[in-house]
C-alpha cells in the first residue's frame, strides 16, 4: 500500500494541487482490519476449548483405566476390602462412574476456560455407606494430593500427571494453541507467519 503520486520533502508553495491514489486492495484491509479483534478473539476461544476437549477427554481416559500409565500405587488392602464389599472396582481413581462423569471444561475469569469438576457436584450414596459424603471435587482434591496423618491416601494427581504426560505441559498449550489460531486464521483469509 502506498500513497502513488506524493513526493516527499515537497516545498511550501502558495497553491498546488496533490492528487492522492491510494493504491493496494483498500476494501479487503478495511474489512480484515475490522474484523481483526473479534475475529482474533473467536479463533483464540475456539483454539482454547479445543485444547480443553481433548485434555479433557484424557482425563476421563485415565479415570477409567485407573491412571494405570502414570503406576500410581494401588489400593490398600483394608481399603480394597471395603471397595469391594460395597460393590466397587479393584482398580484405583473408579468406582461407580461420577468421578469421570463429573469432568467437565468449565468457565474461568477473563474468557478462559479450565478443566475441573464443579464444587457442587455429589455422587449417590454406595451400598451400606454411612456418615457424611464428600462432594465430588472434595474427593477429586484428595486423590491428586495425597494426605498426610492416620488415613495416609497417597496422591494420585490424574489431572495434574495427565496435563503434564499426554497434553506436554505449557509447552505443548502453546504449541496447540499457536498451530490451532494459525490453522483457522488462514482457513479465514488471514495469513500470519509466526505469533
Amino acid at each position: 500500500m502506498a500513497i502513488a503520486g506524493a513526493l516527499h520533502g515537497l516545498r511550501t508553495r502558495g497553491g498546488f494541487n496533490v492528487d492522492i491514489k491510494l493504491e493496494g486492495d483498500w476494501v479487503r484491509y478495511d474489512a480484515l482490519f475490522n474484523r481483526f479483534g473479534p475475529t482474533m478473539v473467536a479463533i483464540a476461544r475456539s483454539a482454547q476449548h479445543s485444547f480443553a476437549e481433548k485434555y479433557k477427554d484424557r482425563v476421563k481416559h485415565h479415570i477409567l483405566t485407573g491412571g494405570t500409565r502414570f503406576g500410581y500405587p494401588g489400593h490398600s488392602a483394608k481399603y480394597s476390602s471395603y471397595k469391594s464389599s460395597r460393590g466397587g472396582p479393584s482398580r484405583v481413581l473408579y468406582w461407580s462412574g461420577a468421578m469421570m462423569r463429573a469432568v467437565e471444561i468449565m468457565k474461568l475469569p477473563g474468557g478462559r476456560v479450565g478443566v475441573g469438576i464443579p464444587r457442587d457436584a455429589t455422587r449417590n450414596r454406595y451400598p451400606r455407606e454411612g456418615g457424611d459424603l464428600l462432594t465430588i471435587s472434595e474427593y477429586a482434591n484428595i486423590l491428586e494430593n495425597g494426605t498426610m496423618g492416620g488415613l495416609h491416601i497417597p496422591a494420585r494427581p490424574v489431572f495434574r500427571d495427565t496435563f503434564k504426560q499426554d497434553m506436554k505441559g505449557m509447552k505443548g498449550l502453546r504449541q496447540f494453541m499457536t498451530a490451532e489460531i494459525l490453522i483457522q486464521a488462514r482457513a479465514l483469509g488471514i495469513n500470519i507467519s509466526r505469533i
